[in-house]
């Protein structure tokens, strides 16, 4: 075999192996960004349940309160998706992922609790990737 044609072969062989390679790397870091901002969306739904359960423990405060400080808080790492505040029928099934805030009070106590899916990146089937996030603080006098 001549020169040339190894060089050929060699640069041919190169270009085989990107072609496989390519797809399979593209993929880990389409699902390592994907699991990165999953990660980011369910700290901010444990956030903004802390942050609606203090604002509604104070005196004086409601569930409509609680709800809408949670809301207002996990709205900056939604990217252009929005939370809904009140609790959701068992029945009811929403056409889009989205996320809904809930706030309940006890005689001693507000639970705010954060449930739904966050958006997918990648186009896949299914509703998205679930978040959920429950705090519950006594409240205050």
């Amino acid at each position: 075999m001549r020169e040339g044609s190894a060089s050929l072969l060699q640069r041919g062989a190169a270009m085989v192996e990107f072609a496989l390679a390519w797809p399979v790397l593209l993929l880990l870091t389409s699902v390592s960004v994907q699991l990165s901002l999953w990660g980011a969306v369910a700290e901010a739904a444990v956030y903004a349940a802390g942050a609606g359960a203090r604002a509604g423990s104070v005196a004086g405060a409601n569930a409509a309160v609680a709800e809408a400080v949670a809301v207002l808080s996990l709205s900056p790492a939604l990217a252009g998706e929005s939370a809904v505040a009140g609790c959701p029928a068992a029945s009811r099934r929403a056409a889009r992922p989205e996320l809904t805030v809930c706030a309940s009070y006890t005689s001693s106590s507000v639970t705010v609790a954060v449930r739904g899916s966050a958006p997918l990146l990648l186009p896949l089937p299914g509703p998205g990737m679930p978040v959920w996030a429950t705090v519950t603080l006594p409240l205050q006098e």
